[in-house]
């Protein structure tokens, strides 16, 4: 793969990915809210290496204090070994999603969850530059894994499950968030499996590094919260 180069940055701003974020009433309404999904909300950057059969795809949305994401993953193989916070899920089959609110862009929030809803958080500048989550903080997310709680080995599928997650405005401990409407972000969502027999990295956005790195904020897309 190329080395950016300052033409690379050039064009990925020209055709930075914008989502709108619709507002919902409830976490109940979010939980039930297929009829929103907007058919180029999936990871369809397959960054690095081949990804093989799996699937992704995603819904966001907002109540004005929190902020909901779903998941809907289909793949060839899972994996879910760890259960304490701030393990290192990225080794399991695992989402993710990472967000700088405007006027904060030097900084962002990494949330990382393996499919059976054990997290990992932390903000900061870059890769290196990260201050993880205490568990007080990771202890307000709400986790609702299809697959349940417990932890496996390697399972072979073809399997489809889906993570339901809510972030509440109190997990953005460095932001002062009081009302999601209105807000402009930058973020990305990903997929990766790094223990899997076939290792992936998928993306909403496209990220243009030699090397998988999620941890690229240049890259993000915007978010526009209704």
């Amino acid at each position: 793969m190329q080395e950016d180069h300052p033409g690379t940055n050039l064009m990925y701003m020209m055709a930075q990915k914008i989502l709108i974020v619709p507002k919902v009433r409830s976490w109940e309404q979010a939980l039930t809210a297929d009829g929103i999904m907007r058919e180029g909300d999936s990871l369809d950057n397959r960054n690095w290496v081949d990804a093989g059969e799996v699937s992704v795809r995603f819904l966001i949305c907002h109540d004005g204090s929190d902020i909901f994401l779903q998941y809907f993953v289909e793949e060839p193989q899972v994996r879910a070994t760890h259960t304490r916070f701030n393990d290192p899920v990225h080794e399991d089959s695992c989402v993710e999603f990472f967000i700088a609110f405007q006027g904060e862009q030097e900084r962002y929030y990494n949330f990382e969850f393996n499919c059976i809803g054990t997290m990992l958080g932390g903000y900061g500048k870059s890769r290196q530059e990260r201050d993880r989550f205490s568990e007080e903080v990771l202890r307000q997310i709400t986790t609702i894994p299809s697959l349940g709680k417990k932890p496996f080995g390697l399972r072979e599928g073809p399997v489809i499950w889906k993570l339901s997650i809510r972030l509440p405005a109190g997990v953005f401990i460095h932001s002062g968030i009081d009302d999601l409407t209105g807000r402009q972000a930058s973020a990305n969502f990903y997929k990766c499996g790094d223990r899997l027999d076939n290792p992936h990295y998928l993306s909403w956005a496209a990220v243009n590094t030699p090397k998988p790195d999620f941890h690229q904020p240049r890259y993000f897309g915007k978010l526009v919260f209704r």
